[in-house]
């Protein structure tokens, strides 16, 4: 059945910073190439740590200086809430990033293809929400802006008229392109919703509302059945 179609694809260059929208992008088995394909490592704990901890890491946006290609992890350019923009290869990059979250801190590539897979994902590699979903929670918490970046999909579908509801956690497979996706499991939200970001201004009742609506989920993980590539426009059938 076609839902809609593509709206919007997002890659996160450094995990729990902001995104860069792609008109398009191959969809390999381990999702979106180089998408969360930096991190920021906490000194004390040796752990990945993410906005939950360090909110003012959602008001930093990241990109690559080029695209990714073969594994590899292309070099980021950070930019700072103050419009400072740093950078990967910079040799005073960790002591930068330090100074900006008061706190010791590194940033960390994933390892390339050819050593035992380590990814920077919270569950499955891709996550998909709908335009139907964020109209119905807006339709629920007027008050709030329930603007896609506060969720970070990598796919946000726009479904067509009609199309109402919290419509993903009824899917069990998504096409879209020459991809085939597998939903796995509801997206369960956390505080990293609620936390401001540009343009976005820090809100609890999102996640109050999200608590009280559907058990705390929005958007649903998925795995990739058939990798290929994925265009904006690209219509959506689901089963």
């Amino acid at each position: 059945m076609q839902i809609g179609t593509v709206k919007q694809i997002w890659r996160y260059a450094v995990k729990s910073m902001a995104g860069e929208q792609l008109d398009s992008c191959n969809i390999g088995p381990l999702g979106i190439p180089a998408d969360r394909g930096w991190a920021i490592r906490d000194a004390a704990s040796g752990e990945i740590t993410t906005g939950s901890r360090l909110p003012l890491l959602m008001q930093c946006g990241a990109f690559y200086r080029e695209s990714p290609n073969a594994g590899a992890i292309p070099h980021v350019v950070m930019c700072f809430p103050n419009g400072v923009e740093v950078a990967s290869d910079e040799s005073n990059v960790n002591v930068r990033l330090s100074e900006l979250l008061d706190r010791s801190v590194s940033l960390s590539a994933l390892q390339p293809a050819s050593a035992p897979q380590i990814t920077h994902f919270d569950a499955f590699p891709i996550h998909l929400l709908t335009t139907a979903s964020l109209e119905a929670m807006a339709r629920l918490n007027t008050a709030a802006m329930w603007d896609v970046r506060r969720f970070r999909p990598n796919l946000l579908i726009e479904t067509h008229d009609g199309v109402e509801g919290l419509v993903e956690f009824e899917w069990s497979t998504v096409r879209l392109g020459s991809v085939e996706l597998k939903c796995e499991m509801p997206t369960e939200r956390c505080a990293m919703a609620t936390n401001a970001q540009k343009g976005i201004p820090k809100d609890p009742s999102v996640l109050r509302s999200l608590v009280e609506t559907c058990d705390q989920n929005l958007g649903v993980y998925a795995s990739v059945v058939n990798a290929g590539e994925v265009r904006v426009g690209d219509v959506v059938e689901v089963d």
